[in-house]
């Protein structure tokens, strides 16, 4: 329970007796501004949009407020598009619900992780936003008039928090809600949570989905927990609808109305008796918010800066001890340790007491040291970064995800880093299939989803599509008797993998027919995930995802240069195979515009390559020709998706850049059991204040033909000196 809030809570209706009735004004429409506010969690500066009705500036009136949060892989302007502004300005101009200002918080990456410790989206809601908030805007700190609602993942938050904290809401929403019994325990989980509810609880619940919502399994089950212990709430099943925007915003009115009605009981308080330590500035304005120029003083106490262990690209190890940094930490020696100067004076004005002898050298060295001696290893901030060094763990985890990392220090700067993981071949066919079946979704994905579920963006290429009755098929098949598919279930594989990022280059999609292609797309549409690389048109194939993270813009393109025909995506019914949905192909007329284009408007740029395929640990003389030449045109990272064995990585001088090409990744999926195609890589870029700084190299190898895991330190050993030393020549 959240004391401070309750207190605030207890203290206003103490101090504010006084009841004022609505103001009259001649406005119709309210004002939509997005905000900011400092998290110490995070250590970064947060997003959050508001909608002020009309007349707010123009009375002293506190006002009801519901909290509506977006689903997965949206922001905080979630609610704006599906047209909630128009709605309540019509709605409160018209005299049907009564004026209140809703809240769209933007939960970021936080809000997509399954986290439930100090920092978690929970404790950034409650500790950190709400406060803000409702210091900013005249608006109820009174339990009775506070709501709290969200879309899809915003409704499994809104459940979780509310549940959690009985105390602080009055009405709870949740829109095509996704619960789930596997998101969290249950001391954590809003199935649980809501067991605790009775039967006289004067919480309003409102829970709503269309017929055909992929949510539906989870938002039956809350229902049938809430009639269990006969908790009253509205369980809305509409006759038509999916998971999708067009869904919700034909509802908007009914969402909106449940709010006012749960919040209309109670009536507006005036402002001009609340004390200065809830509003700081006019009644009509927000609290100014500093920016980045103008930084007060407990801002500069929110930050932190990690300094990353580091370590040359082809150096054997990937994770260190937390032994030994506790052993640096408290004065002892490592010979292998060799700091910049940069890193020793943030370390000693921490109080971090360093050996005496401890190796230090000149910032503009310390990448020399580390290639010249492939023992040696360093802490760098990522400033300091060369995309030719790489991102150590430490006790094979991401020291991103460590909460007691011991090398995170207090900095007057925002976070501005954003982690990206690219994988290679996905094909849930054939005896991966059948694997699947045996042990299970859950059992495949459960070797990586640690890993995956902490980075910003997971990028899976997955190269075949969902048929009802696969592998049988009466029809003729595209791909003759080497035709894959998958069931359409298995894209529950996506979701336990919170995939972000879809490639559909693959040269298989298209085996069982184009209307299988297209019906997939509708999944993934379903699954709310991003798709490059393919589509329905040559222009949807063609598309790329551009999105920004920590304030880098990172956009992703990709192409088959392999084929065949019928997998590419064609508009000319003049052409073989007519009018198709498919992959985009590499038309070097198309890629010489677009990848310079890109370029010039994003931070970073990724490209994949569908390549033919070679059974070949090194690339081919034209293979590494094209991946160049794609890296000449304005590509910071060229990687191949089509490798069933890991290729070797290059670093490319393109004349004013370093760009990082890796020719292939291997199979992530997939059932070949040869040495080489059950071990791969996936990679994690990181890329910080607009910059490709560093990269994070994940060796894995392919358990009982579709379950990727770690490898164990033995295994990398092996196969990091077979990669980097025996075929790369590092």
């Amino acid at each position: 329970m959240r004391r401070i809030l309750l207190v605030i809570t207890l203290i206003c209706i103490a101090i504010i007796p006084q009841i004022a009735h609505s103001q009259t004004c001649d406005e119709t429409q309210g004002t939509v501004t997005r905000e900011t506010y400092s998290s110490s969690l995070l250590g970064q500066q947060m997003f959050y949009t508001v909608y002020a009705p009309p007349c707010y500036g123009t009375t002293s009136q506190i006002y009801p407020v519901a909290y509506l949060m977006h689903g997965s892989n949206d922001d905080d302007n979630h609610w704006i598009r599906l047209g909630v502004a128009e709605y309540m300005d019509k709605a409160i101009t018209q005299g049907d619900i009564e004026p209140m200002v809703l809240v769209f918080p933007f939960g970021n990456v936080i809000a997509n992780r399954n986290r439930f410790d100090t920092i978690s989206w929970r404790n950034i809601f409650l500790d950190e936003l709400m406060p803000h908030v409702e210091s900013a805007y005249r608006i109820s700190q009174n339990r009775e008039m506070r709501a709290i609602g969200g879309i899809s993942r915003g409704g499994f938050w809104a459940y979780q928090i509310a549940l959690s904290e009985p105390d602080l809401f009055s009405a709870i929403g949740g829109h095509s809600a996704f619960f789930d019994s596997y998101h969290a325990e249950p001391k954590d989980n809003p199935l649980d949570l809501a067991l605790s509810l009775n039967q006289i609880s004067d919480v309003a619940l409102w829970l709503d989905r269309g017929k055909d919502d992929f949510a539906a399994p989870g938002l039956d089950l809350m229902h049938e927990r809430l009639n269990s212990i006969n908790v009253t709430h509205e369980y809305t099943i509409y006759p038509e609808g999916q998971h999708n925007n067009g869904y919700w915003s034909q509802h908007i009115d009914e969402y909106v109305t449940f709010y006012s009605e749960a919040l209309s009981s109670q009536e507006r308080i005036t402002a001009t008796s609340v004390p200065s330590l809830f509003v700081t500035n006019t009644p009509s304005a927000p609290i100014a918010i500093a920016t980045p120029t103008q930084t007060t003083e407990s801002q500069a106490q929110v930050g932190k800066i990690t300094y990353y262990p580091a370590i040359a690209f082809p150096s054997l190890e990937t994770s260190l001890s937390s032994d030994v940094m506790t052993d640096i930490a408290a004065g002892q020696r490592d010979t292998n340790l060799v700091l910049p100067q940069t890193t020793a004076t943030a370390f000693l004005n921490a109080g971090i007491a360093l050996h005496t002898d401890t190796n230090i050298v000149p910032d503009v060295e310390i990448f020399t040291v580390l290639w010249r001696d492939r023992t040696k290893y360093s802490f760098l901030p990522l400033d300091l970064f060369d995309i030719r060094l790489r991102v150590l763990w430490v006790d094979d985890q991401p020291v991103e995800t460590m909460a007691d990392y011991p090398f995170r220090l207090a900095t007057n700067e925002e976070n501005s880093t954003a982690r990206i993981t690219l994988s290679g071949v996905t094909a849930l066919t054939r005896n991966t299939r059948t694997a699947i079946e045996t042990n299970s979704i859950e059992w495949a994905a459960s070797g990586i989803q640690s890993y995956v579920l902490q980075t910003d963006i997971f990028h899976i290429s997955n190269e075949v599509s969902a048929v009802a009755t696969c592998p049988n098929s009466n029809a003729d098949l595209l791909g003759g008797s080497n035709s894959f598919c998958m069931l359409p279930a298995y894209t529950d594989l996506f979701r336990l993998l919170d995939a972000d990022v879809i490639e559909l280059t693959g040269n298989h999609n298209n085996d069982y027919g184009y209307q299988a292609y297209e019906d997939t797309l509708t999944l993934y549409d379903e699954l709310g995930v991003k798709l490059i690389g393919g589509g329905s048109t040559i222009e949807e194939a063609r598309s790329p995802f551009v999105t920004t993270i920590s304030g880098n813009t990172i956009a992703m393109l990709a192409c088959n240069a392999a084929g065949p025909y019928y997998a590419l995506a064609n508009d000319d019914p003049n052409l073989l195979g007519g009018i198709r949905p498919g992959a985009a192909a590499c038309d070097w007329a198309w890629l010489e515009t677009e990848i310079p284009r890109l370029a010039t408007e994003v931070d970073v740029l990724i490209v994949t390559v569908q390549y033919p395929e070679v059974e070949e640990y090194l690339p081919l003389a034209q293979q590494q020709i094209d991946f160049r030449r794609i890296a000449d045109l304005g590509a910071d990272v060229v990687m191949g998706t089509q490798a069933h064995k890991p290729q070797t990585y290059e670093f490319y001088n393109t004349g004013s850049s370093t760009a990082l090409i890796h020719y292939g990744m291997g199979n992530l999926f997939f059932d070949q059991p040869f040495w080489g195609n059950m071990r791969f890589f996936m990679n994690t870029l990181y890329i910080h204040d607009g910059e490709l700084k560093a990269i994070e190299i994940y060796p894995g190898i392919i358990d009982d033909l579709a379950r990727p895991r770690l490898m164990t330190p033995e295994e990398r050993i092996n196969f990091l000196h077979y990669m980097f030393i025996q075929q790369n020549g590092f």
